[in-house]
């Protein structure tokens, strides 16, 4: 059951994406800063790629696509429920793989117009949802706030967990944070935490 389901899931993006012939894929799993990426594009880098505020990422996209008219687009294929909102920038620092990726290809493919960066929920769970971003001023902004956010907290030497309430519960990382993060945030002073 759980084949057929994901190859019905698979039939049913694939047919999604046919309905778009304007965005062609170019790349998939481009990888940056990542240097044991077997089956990485040939595009990939070795080197970390630097973005708004000196901050270094290492990271892939899972898919570029160009448009019609030379735009480019990186595309974060997502299995589950939708968790980001149609009108998502970087959702309060939660959500940053759009506009991270999108300045990333900036750097990547320089002198190519850069659409922006989406998440695809593409799968029945998360009701084969799009979630775009445009690369505009208002990203650009997050993107730089994100950055003195995380350039502040390294200065200081203040890197807390501050996982907002039932966060723990989707996160990967909980094997290294323990099960009582949100429980151990509460006691902190939360005026340091306003930054986050």
């Amino acid at each position: 059951d759980s084949i057929a389901s994901i190859a019905a899931d698979l039939r049913e993006a694939l047919r999604r994406t046919a309905e778009h012939p304007e965005w062609k894929p170019a790349h998939f799993e481009l990888s940056f800063g990542l240097k044991e990426r077997r089956a990485a594009d040939p595009k990939s880098t070795d080197d970390p790629v630097e973005v708004e505020g000196g901050l270094k990422l290492r990271g892939s996209i899972d898919l570029i696509e160009r448009h019609d008219d030379g735009e480019l687009r990186a595309t974060d294929y997502k299995t589950g429920k939708v968790r980001a909102s149609r009108t998502t920038v970087i959702e309060g620092g939660e959500i940053l793989q759009p506009v991270f990726y999108a300045l990333v290809l900036e750097k990547l493919f320089p002198g190519a117009k850069v659409f922006g960066g989406r998440l695809w929920y593409c799968t029945a769970a998360g009701e084969f949802t799009p979630v775009e971003v445009k690369l505009d001023d208002e990203a650009r902004g997050a993107a730089k706030l994100v950055a003195s956010t995380v350039r502040e907290a390294i200065d200081k030497g203040f890197l807390p967990a501050a996982p907002n309430e039932r966060a723990c519960e989707y996160c990967d990382y909980k094997l290294v944070c323990g099960p009582y993060e949100e429980t151990r945030t509460k006691r902190k002073k939360q005026d340091k935490l306003q930054g986050l």
